[in-house]
Formats: C-alpha cells, structure tokens, sequence
C-alpha cells in the first residue's frame, strides 16, 4: 500500500520558490528555511567559547562548550525573549574526507556535528554553520567551499543544519555575484531548507543582486566592539538606497552584536571591545531600527573547576639566555596561536614556538598570546610581559570536574532582552533609514501596525539637541502621535506635529528610541 503524504521536502522548496517568483516576489527568496521571514534573532559562538573553564578563545568550539551555551541560551531568557538562532562561526571544520566531504574537528567533536546540531533542536533552537567561498575559510587554515558546492551542502543538510553563513576569504580571481548562487543552488537542491547568509562585506552591492539568492547578506566589513567600528558601519547603512533596504527573507546584514563584551569575551582579531554602555545600547538600537539580523556574540557561561577557580593555563617561565637543545632542532610538534594579546606580533618560529611532541611551547620578544598544542587537544595561554624567552607548560594534571552557570552582565540583560527595541526589529517593513539623506541624526522605520518607529542618533563626540517633525515621517504637520520611550519604558504623553516641543538632549553616541502612534479624535 502506498499511502501519499504530500510534497517532499525538497519538492515543497522548489515549490516556495516557484510560487515567489510567479508572484513577482522575486527579492522575497522563501526556500522554507524556520525564522528567516524577519530578522534572525541569535547567538554566535565567534568571541563566546572555551575549552572546559577557560577564558573565552577566539575561533574556538567543542561539543561541551556548544552544549552549555545551548542550555544557558534558555535559562537566560534570550529564548523567552524571541531568539531562536544558535550559529557556529569559524571554529568547527577539522577537514574533509576521502570523498571530498567536510568533518569536524574529531577532538572537539568526537560524537560528530550532527548530535551536536540535534541537542540545538531539541531545545527548539535554529543551528547554523559557517564556510567560506575561497579554498580556506578565513581563520585557521581548515577548508572551504571552493568547488566542494554540492558535497558541502549535501553535508550540512545530512547533519540537519537549517542556516549556512558563507564568507569571503581566499576567493582570488572569483566574483560573488557568480559565486554565491552557486551554493544557493546546491543548498535547495538537497531538499533541506537552508537560510543563506552571505558575507561579501559588502562589496558588490549585494542588496542589488542576493535577494535572489539568499535571505540575509553582509552589508559591510566586519563589526567589532569599538566606537569607530559601530559608528562606520551605521553610516554605511544609510547608503544604502532606499529601494533596497530589506524585504521579508531579504536582510541587510550589519554583521554580529558585540553588546556589553569586556574583558569577559575573546576579542576577535585582537580588538578588545571596550565600548560604554550608551555606546552599546545605540549599538543595538540602530541595528534594530536597520531591520539587521540581532545576533550577538558573547560568553553565556561563567565556567569555573569544582575549586571555583577558572583555570587559565599561564605556566611561563622567563629565562634569560636560555639555552635547550630542543630550540636548535626542528621536531614534530604542531601549535596554533588562536588569539594574540600582545601589541608585539606573534609570527611562528620567530617569536613563537612548539617543543617535540607538543610537550611545551616558548614564546619571545613580546608576544603573549592564547595558542593550541597537538590539533587543539591542549590549550595553553603563554602571557608574560619582556622581550626575553619564556617557557610555558601545560598542566599534566587531569583536568578537575568543571562547573558552569549561566550568566550575562546586568547591560547586556538590558539592552538585549529589551522587548520593545526587538519588536522595532521583528517586522516586516522596509527597514529603517534615515528621514533625510546625508543627515544621520534621525531616522524612521514605518511599522506594519501603522507606528513608526524613530531614532534619534547622535555620533558626535559632545550632546546634542535634537527632535524629530512628524512631516519629515509623511505624516501631516497637525497630526497627533503618542510617544513611548523605548529605553525608559515610559508613555511621554501625546505629541501634535513633533516631538518633543522643543528639543531633547541626546548624550554624545547616544540613541534616543521611540514608538510614534498616530491619534485620531474620537466624536461623541
């Protein structure tokens, strides 16, 4: 008996697909891939893991990291809030097989990604990996997607992965326009509805020509935790045309938050993020306001050994004129420096370097740095300040029973939890610009339910005095709008023709964000 249970999996793609472009909604490319109609709202693991309780290594992941974020995703209330992406940036890959497909790293992932990946959807999460159009992924060394399409894609659908980021690194000679759809193509072909990201930084106009291709693209360079960066990439979204500012399954992407990160994350590339908290908070409000995907990367888990001491592998040794028979031979060792601390470069051989068998390491003339022994097996961080040789160890002890919380400070709670500003976000609206080009200090995204919400953004260095007519929104100079403060949480009462009457101040890199809704007079 053959009983017909409706389309396949890979039918009901093409199906969307078809139906979109039948319709004429071509920009709006709906291949069925979960949460990808508005804005992903997520998590990313780029500045945010460790290897049992060590401080957070940049381009780092293991399957007891990922596991204890996906359960701190939940008890924190990011989940409660609406986020639902859990992504895995450039940390996972260890190399492909004889047959040309990709595994992970078979230390860190010794049950393979796949039980990694359906942990994430029993929590009813949305997983997403990384690649890279170019021969190798851009941190690391381990292979891209060049010419490995279909084998990558097929991979990603066997482990049941629902968002794919591709970047941009290593593509010399190729063109993204011609590149991407090719991924794209593989990806719907496996029948599995995959969300693609792509991450051209935007170089090719890519709002002009992924919407055919992807739901989400890179609008910019990469964003790190610090003013000058924030500031630059909200300028570069107000170029943006305004016929090409988002669409449902159509986002401009301004690259993942670095919300509240300080000392306690990694800092990608070496940059620290050190922004204030009204930094931060414009941060996340003109990402909202921008209909940007909100997916932030940052530590969800305060790990500790069961003596409640984080262990931080900082076994060096300065010796002075040391002289070893092992620093005049070349022996079989293999070490990898996986976040650099110091302003001094860290260049192997040069001022960093591995002993036979992985047994200790050396560093000199000012490097400091988090490095991996032996593939990744072994973490040490080698932080001694001088130009002289340092030896650093790493503990043979076993490694005590580790215990981690989650935890997020109290600003990232505040800003990333704020309901109000994600509502801002979680439309389906154009997205927001602003109200006057080449004047970035007030723009305005029109919601579906008839509000418009507005942001008064300051990128200077000192207050401003600001306010917003409601002409400028397209509505009439005598039209009556409530305000609400989005920040504050408060109803600023009703307002005829602008807000406010006069002016308010907004502090230097500040943000103020409001909801206007229009009042009509009710005749009895």
């Amino acid at each position: 008996q053959v009983v017909f249970s409706g389309p396949t999996p890979r039918l009901q793609c093409i199906m969307r697909i078809a139906i979109a472009a039948s319709v004429g909604l071509a920009a709006a490319y709906d291949n069925g891939a979960p949460h990808s109609k508005l804005p992903p709202l997520g998590w990313s693991s780029w500045v945010a893991l460790a290897p049992d309780a060590h401080h957070p290594i940049f381009d780092f992941c293991d399957e007891a990291a990922v596991r204890h974020a996906i359960d701190a995703y939940h008890s924190l209330g990011l989940y409660d809030a609406g986020y639902r992406h859990f992504h895995l940036d450039d940390c996972w890959a260890g190399g492909r097989n004889s047959s040309g497909f990709l595994h992970p790293e078979k230390r860190h992932f010794p049950n393979g990604m796949k039980a990694v990946v359906d942990y994430a959807h029993s929590k009813n999460l949305t997983f997403g990996l990384y690649t890279c159009a170019g021969t190798e992924v851009c941190v690391g060394g381990r292979p891209g997607s060049k010419d490995h399409w279909d084998n990558d894609a097929q991979i990603f659908a066997s482990w049941g992965v629902d968002w794919v980021k591709m970047d941009w690194c290593n593509t010399d000679g190729m063109k993204p326009a011609d590149t991407y759809p090719l991924m794209s193509k593989a990806m719907n072909k496996t029948g599995r509805n995959m969300h693609f990201n792509m991450c051209e930084w935007g170089k090719d106009d890519p709002w002009t020509w992924g919407p055919a291709v992807a739901q989400s693209w890179r609008m910019a360079g990469d964003h790190t935790g610090n003013w000058g960066s924030t500031k630059k990439v909200i300028a570069q979204s107000a170029k943006i045309p305004a016929e090409n500012t988002g669409k449902p399954y159509g986002w401009n992407d301004m690259d993942m938050l670095e919300t509240g990160n300080y000392d306690q994350a990694a800092h990608a590339n070496g940059k620290m993020s050190n922004m204030t908290e009204t930094e931060y908070k414009t941060e996340f409000s003109m990402w909202a306001i921008s209909a940007s995907p909100l997916v932030v990367t940052t530590p969800l888990m305060n790990c500790s050994t069961s003596d409640g001491k984080p262990i931080m592998r900082n076994g060096g040794q300065g010796i002075r004129g040391l002289t070893h028979p092992a620093m005049e031979k070349k022996y079989s060792c293999k070490i990898h420096r996986v976040e650099q601390l110091s302003k001094d470069s860290c260049k192997e051989g040069k001022s960093y370097g591995c002993f036979d068998n992985n047994q200790s390491m050396w560093t000199e003339h000012g490097c400091r740095a988090y490095f991996t022994l032996d593939g990744g097996d072994r973490s040490i961080l080698c932080d001694h300040d001088g130009h002289e040789r340092h030896i650093c160890d790493p503990e043979d002890e076993p490694m005590p029973e580790v215990k981690c919380t989650a935890w997020i400070s109290d600003i990232q709670k505040e800003i990333l939890l704020n309901k109000e500003i994600i509502a801002i976000n979680q439309d389906v609206t154009p997205q927001g610009r602003p109200v006057k080009d080449g004047d970035l200090t007030v723009w305005a995204r029109h919601l579906s339910d008839g509000s418009v919400a507005v942001a008064l953004y300051n990128a200077e260095d000192k207050d401003e005095e600001m306010f917003v007519s409601f002409e400028s929104l397209g509505w009439d100079k005598t039209q009556q709008a409530a305000v609400r403060d989005l920040w504050q949480h408060k109803d600023m009462g009703v307002a005829t023709g602008r807000y406010p009457e006069k002016t308010v101040t907004v502090e230097a890199h500040g943000t103020v964000m409001l909801r206007l809704t229009k009042q009509t007079e009710v005749v009895v």
